[in-house]
């Protein structure tokens, strides 16, 4: 028998690294999967396997329910981006930067008949022979595969959650352990500012009363509660993992939130926004080809310098803090983009990634990436 290509990773000792921080250790969840330009797109079992056999101990990724009942994994509101869906005629293909053009919704799609004929399109836009995937269907390839993960659930819209409680309840991984141990659910912290309000969700009732377990996540991104009430509710919550704050500017927006959970030993995260804007609209070495070719974006980021090459959004628009491409930002500066701040001055225990290939080398040369103690 082949030796495994993934780590040997014990999710117990996951989830203890997770909730119990330590220097040597900064946790990487891969955005989306792990997605290097050419070889697998987002939210795809492909891109899990390429998470796992890097060695992140994390994915982060996206679940939305579809028109007739599916809970598929899936980013984006509308199907244009990312699949070849098919454009009836007299409408226009979907762009990605201008956010116009045919891109039916997910939650008006049924899965059956409808997406699960799809193919996925890769960060440039060209169509492959990747399919979207069903949460069920990624969590049993995880099992099948032996890959030993965190699955953090972004939460896109909070109507998916029973749904996805019924498919997460009836999954282990392959050694047995309930997926509602490993599987996180992360919704926005405005929601659900306090373990209350979470409860009072009748699936929640009944998950905790089946006694699978529970993980949680406080995600806090946007202004608009009593943040710090909020942490510190959540801070005595026995099925917490970990926070998630984004301090785009230390000692900024959440920068108390994020001293009160660091100074009470809990681990949290921010986004690395290292990577996602595929590389070849920037990169002038750069010897891929661009479905979404658009040689005006492609100049405009050639001439906008490395603060706004950065902080591009996505591909929703390619929003940036102040505003789209060619319009001077807010700010020029976003600590997310420089892995240095975030681990050293706001001194965060892991990181959701799209990963450069270097990722977990550059980490390594930190001395960041001791994964000793996660494995069985």
């Amino acid at each position: 028998m082949s030796p495994s290509p993934y780590p040997a990773y014990d999710i117990h000792k996951v989830i203890h690294a997770a909730r119990n921080p330590t220097h040597d250790l900064v946790m990487v969840y891969a955005h989306r999967g792990s997605r290097s330009l050419g070889h697998s797109t987002e939210n795809s079992l492909a891109s899990v396997a390429a998470a796992a056999a890097a060695g992140y101990e994390g994915i982060e990724i996206d679940v939305r329910l579809t028109k007739d009942g599916q809970v598929v994994v899936w980013h984006d509101h509308g199907l244009g981006r990312n699949s070849d869906v098919l454009v009836p005629a007299g409408e226009e293909q979907y762009n990605p930067f201008t956010g116009r053009g045919w891109s039916p919704l997910v939650k008006d799609t049924n899965w059956f008949g409808g997406m699960e004929h799809l193919h996925l399109r890769d960060e440039s836009g060209f169509v492959t022979d990747e399919r979207p995937v069903l949460l069920k269907e990624l969590l049993e390839f995880m099992r099948a595969e032996g890959i030993t993960m965190l699955v953090h659930l972004d939460v896109k819209d909070p109507a998916v959650m029973p749904y996805a409680y019924e498919v997460i309840s009836k999954a282990a991984n392959a050694a047995g352990v309930p997926a509602m141990e490993w599987c996180v659910w992360v919704p926005k912290g405005k929601l659900f500012p306090t373990p209350a309000e979470w409860e009072a969700q009748p699936w929640v009732q009944q998950a905790l009363a089946a006694g699978q377990g529970m993980a949680f996540t406080l995600l806090l991104e946007e202004p608009g509660h009593q943040a710090l009430d909020s942490v510190k509710a959540w801070a005595q919550c026995p099925y917490l993992l970990t926070f998630e704050i984004h301090v785009p500017v230390p000692g900024g927006e959440f920068q108390p939130e994020l001293d009160y959970v660091r100074e009470h030993g809990f681990g949290v995260g921010s986004w690395y926004k290292g990577g996602d804007v595929a590389r070849q609209y920037y990169d002038t070495s750069s010897k891929w080809d661009v479905a979404w070719d658009d040689s005006a974006f492609r100049e405009g980021i050639l001439a906008s310098g490395p603060e706004v090459k950065v902080m591009l959004y996505e591909f929703e628009g390619l929003k940036m803090h102040g505003g789209v491409l060619g319009e001077k930002p807010t700010r020029v500066t976003d600590s997310r983009t420089d892995l240095d701040t975030l681990l050293d001055t706001l001194k965060f225990s892991y990181v959701v990634a799209d990963p450069f290939t270097d990722l977990g080398e550059r980490l390594a040369a930190m001395g960041r990436r001791n994964v000793s103690r996660m494995l069985a």
